[in-house]
């Protein structure tokens, strides 16, 4: 399976890939989404919502025997002083290369900007998500 990642405000906290079949996983829930029988030239509708309103699969096609599922990661607002990033959608990777700790869209409006960094974080209204902030000087 291959996946790419689209940025949303509501996102599962990580996935799990085994075989055709994607688990989300929000809060101690588990949603399982069995893809295997998703035709070739099927017509992608809609994804069980997980209890956050969150929509795990955004989009899915099958080419040969080759699955590419388009997932969603959560991003809160930038909090680079005097810029707006905002996110592309991810290049495509495989499902086994996925780790939960990595960023995977694209921060945009940052073009020149060399001390930036992504990272988890805290919006004002205490939503968590990743996002783009200066970076923070080493002490000494």
């Amino acid at each position: 399976m291959k996946i790419k990642v689209l940025a949303t405000a509501l996102a599962p906290d990580c996935y799990e890939f085994v075989g055709d079949v994607v688990e989300a996983f929000e809060s101690g829930h588990k949603e399982v989404y069995d893809l295997r029988n998703f035709p070739e030239g099927g017509i992608f509708l809609e994804a069980e919502k997980l209890p956050s309103g969150a929509q795990s699969i955004r989009g899915v096609k099958r080419v040969g025997e080759e699955l590419i599922v388009t997932l969603t990661q959560r991003v809160i607002a930038g909090q680079y002083p005097g810029r707006k990033a905002h996110w592309r959608e991810s290049p495509i990777i495989d499902a086994e290369d996925y780790d939960p700790e990595i960023c995977y869209v694209i921060p945009t409006g940052m073009a020149g900007v060399d001390d930036y960094e992504i990272v988890q974080g805290v919006d004002v209204a205490g939503n968590t998500g990743w996002t783009v902030r200066k970076k923070e000087m080493a002490d000494g």
